[in-house]
This record gives structure tokens, sequence and C-alpha cells, in this order.
């Protein structure tokens, strides 16, 4: 640890669970400063939690994938991390786009994944999240004495179709909201921000016929073909917040498997009273996954818990 540095990564670990469902399509990714691809000084960390619908295919690809796009972009090297993060979620879509036009391959077009992820230089104490879909990001402060968390705060929003500002977007790209079941859908899907589901993004579905849509997909238009936009977006929510070498800090990221079945404050207490009695994070991460999966007819559940100490904390 350089005297430079603002907060130590502490500690950082994963769990995932399949819960009820036939397969496991959550995917997350843990890139420690020893590991991060970049030529620089500053020790980085990269971690993320995906959430696939349809298959696994774009959570996997994305998971392998999106931290090496964030550090090729031009923002990356000037410091603006949130124009990275935005770029690198679109050559995402591009990647998926090109193996779908080139390869013929129509998966891209029918899944997708949700993603939650948080950027952080440890030596400048500047954390960036950003997210698409229903996963999330929770970050809390712990009390130096008694380790305690406070603070808590949720840095993600739930992009859902339903939301007025989400809807509206949708209906000027010439899409169009819809109810089934009790749940405001996309088409098929239950969020209005994703990697993939390309059938719902420019330019193929200003293609009638080009994707074998069931019904529902095909209820998502609303327009002719030379008005639609991207009813589903890859732009982000993001988040940057400050951290600071006399502040004590614990991360939690989660698919929706694990978000929906707790609240904020009970899943950050549990969280640290973990902690406390010596529990690694991995440890804490995957028992909060097994719990969440439990239950019959479950959701695949993944969660991510990080440790950051400030310097002089």
């Amino acid at each position: 640890m350089s005297t430079s540095d603002t907060v130590l990564l502490f500690d950082a670990g994963a769990g995932t669970a399949q819960g009820g469902r036939p397969f496991q399509e959550d995917r997350h990714t843990i890139i420690l400063p020893d590991q991060f691809p970049a030529q620089t000084s500053d020790k980085l960390a990269f971690f993320a939690v995906y959430d696939g619908h349809g298959s696994e295919l774009v959570a996997e690809h994305a998971s392998k994938n999106l931290h090496t796009l964030l550090v090729k972009r031009p923002e990356f090297e000037r410091g603006d991390y949130e124009g990275a993060i935005k770029g690198a979620l679109e050559d995402e879509d591009s990647i998926l786009l090109e193996s779908f036009m080139k390869d013929n391959n129509t998966e891209p077009a029918v899944v997708g994944s949700t993603v939650a992820l948080c950027f952080v230089n440890l030596t400048k104490g500047i954390m960036v999240v950003g997210n698409l879909g229903d996963s999330h990001i929770i970050l809390a402060q712990r009390d130096a004495s008694t380790e305690m968390p406070y603070n808590i705060q949720r840095l993600t929003r739930s992009h859902k179709p339903n939301l007025p500002s989400e809807k509206a977007r949708i209906e000027r790209a010439g899409g169009s909201v819809h109810n089934y079941t009790g749940t405001a859908r996309l088409g098929t899907l239950n969020m209005s921000r994703a990697l993939g589901d390309l059938q719902y993004k420019n330019p193929i579905n200003t293609i009638d016929g080009e994707v074998n849509q069931s019904s529902k997909a095909r209820r998502a238009v609303a327009a002719s073909p030379e008005a639609r936009g991207d009813f589903l977006s890859h732009e982000p929510h993001l988040s940057r917040v400050t951290l600071t070498s006399d502040k004590r800090y614990a991360l939690v990221a989660m698919t929706d498997g694990v978000c929906d079945s707790t609240d904020d404050g009970t899943l950050v207490g549990h969280v640290m009273k973990k902690s406390m009695r010596g529990e690694r994070a991995a440890d804490i991460a995957q028992e909060i996954a097994s719990l969440s999966a439990s239950s019959t007819g479950s959701d695949n559940a993944t969660c991510l818990v990080v440790f950051m100490d400030g310097v002089s904390s």
C-alpha cells in the first residue's frame, strides 16, 4: 500500500445460488488492483453483477469483457470514468450486434442482461457506480469503533417500463408499454434498460421480420420502422462518490434475486454482523445468496461484498 492511496481494499468476495430456476444465468466480476488491465500507477478495482434473462449468453460475455472495454475507452485515460462506462456499455452492445449480423447468431437479439457495476480508483478515492435494469449496489459507512453501518445509500436506480420517465422515453422512441398479469412490460421484458435484447434496439427493431419475435415482443412496437429509436436503452444510471481517508466503507452489489427478498438496511446490517464475527466477504456473500435462493420458486441470486478502509481510519 502506497502512502498516497486514499483507501485500502480490505476484502472482496462473491456468492451465487441457482434458486428455483432451471438454469443459473447470473454472473459476476471481481477485478482486484493487481489484475486490473490498465497501465497506471493508481490502484484500480472493478466489481459487477449481471442478471441474464433468456439465457446466460449476454451476462457471460459482459462479465468477461466489460472491464476491458472500459479501459480501452478514450474517456478512461482522461479520468472521465462516467463517460468511459457509458462508452463501454455501448461497445458491448456493438459487439453483440456484430455477432448477430456477421455470425447469424440470433441469440443476442432475444436474450439480455442487467448490470450493476462499480469502478474504484483507490488511490484518488473516486468511486463510480452504473447500472442497467434492476440489479443494485449499496454503499454504507462503518463506524470506526463499533463497525456498525450508517449512511446507507442505494447508488443505483431501477429501470422499469412503467416509471413515468421510462415510459415517456419508450414512447418517444416509437415503442409501447403493456401490462401482462399485473407487470408492466416492454415486449417480453419487465425492465426498460439492459444489455443485449437487440430486437428492441436499432437497427434490428427497424427491420420488420428480421427476428422471429413473439406476439408480446411485437407489442413493444408502436411506430413505423423509420420512426423507431431504441425502445430498450443501454444508457446507464450513474453515481459518483468521493471516498475519504478517514472513513470505512462496506459495499454490496446484488441481482434482484437478493434485493427483492430483503431491504437495504437489513441486508447491510447482516453483512456487518457477520464481518464483526470474523467472516470473510466471500463467505458472507455466499450465505446471503444461498438464503435468498432457498425458497421454492426463487430466482437466481448473486451477492458481492466489498470492504474498504480509509488509510487513516
